[in-house]
């Protein structure tokens, strides 16, 4: 009785060679073996199975219903031992890794962690896309990027999501505003552009305070929105420890929020299916720390 625990995927590579040749002695001459070797593969494969594969046509072999059937599996998984076979051979050092991050992350929390990996893959050709989190998220399903670092929490079927810091957002304000002046005039609110996580937080905070909102100020860049408020034109929410470490930091007032609001991890998301890539896997260990 054919079962699936006898079949030699080794005959695959001669079904494949037959359905492109479309004759025994096309494949033989592709596998540079003689005809008998292939007819006698062939007859293996289909004695393990169970079923005929082919049907002669003329000079010609044409797949069965089994064999259209068998196709689609048997490029697979010569396609995975391609895969094998590179992974193993190739230097995994070397290549591209395409890692996207929000503007915040790439300022604050990347500088020390990409120099470290540059000393230790110094053949990776890294390059960086920042942006806000729903952009990001959208390169790395669509295969555009290998990875990315986006604002939390969040979950997708297709990808895997894992969190490698956590930042307290405060509020961001004018050197003398007060926290209580916000409730008297309209205000203008200050962050990047729509998709990024923490302008979302804002909009939730300011909803919550039952602020006027006077306009939306959006912009790409940090030292923009901490220049904006800065000058007095709004106010905007940003991570504590940008706010520390940013030279511009010291030309703004700040204050804590509530702590659901404030509490905002930042996660590594990449495509569930996509192949091992081993730069990326010592990057996951850079940025855990270890």
């Amino acid at each position: 009785m054919a079962t699936w625990e006898r079949l030699n995927p080794y005959l695959l590579r001669h079904f494949l060679a037959i359905s492109r040749a479309g004759s025994l002695s096309g494949a033989a001459k592709s596998l540079h073996c003689v005809p008998s070797n292939v007819s006698a593969r062939l007859r293996q494969l289909e004695e393990q199975l169970g079923v005929s594969l082919f049907r002669r046509q003329a000079q010609r072999l044409s797949l069965t219903p089994a064999g259209e059937r068998l196709l689609p599996h048997a490029e697979q998984l010569e396609q995975l031992c391609r895969q094998v076979w590179s992974c193993v051979h190739e230097d995994p050092w070397s290549g591209e890794l395409r890692l996207g991050s929000m503007e915040t992350t790439a300022a604050v929390r990347l500088p020390e962690v990409l120099a470290a990996f540059h000393r230790e893959a110094p053949r990776v050709s890294l390059s960086l896309l920042t942006g806000a989190s729903r952009q990001l998220i959208d390169e790395v399903l669509a295969g555009r990027l290998d990875a990315a670092l986006i604002g939390g929490p969040y979950s997708h079927p297709q990808l895997v999501g894992e969190e490698v810091w956590r930042e307290e957002l405060v509020l961001v304000l004018p050197a003398r505003a007060q926290l209580d002046m916000l409730a008297q005039s309209p205000v203008t609110l200050l962050g990047f552009p729509s998709g990024c996580h923490y302008r979302e937080r804002l909009e939730r905070w300011s909803e919550r305070q039952s602020l006027q909102i006077a306009a939306r100020q959006s912009y790409g860049s940090i030292d923009a929105i901490l220049g904006g408020i800065a000058a007095g034109m709004g106010i905007g929410l940003l991570p504590r420890s940008l706010l520390q470490s940013h030279a511009r930091g010291q030309l703004v007032a700040w204050q804590p929020i509530d702590a659901e609001l404030a509490a905002a991890p930042t996660l590594l998301v990449r495509r569930r299916d996509a192949a091992p890539h081993p730069a990326l896997e010592r990057l996951r260990e850079l940025l855990h720390g270890r």
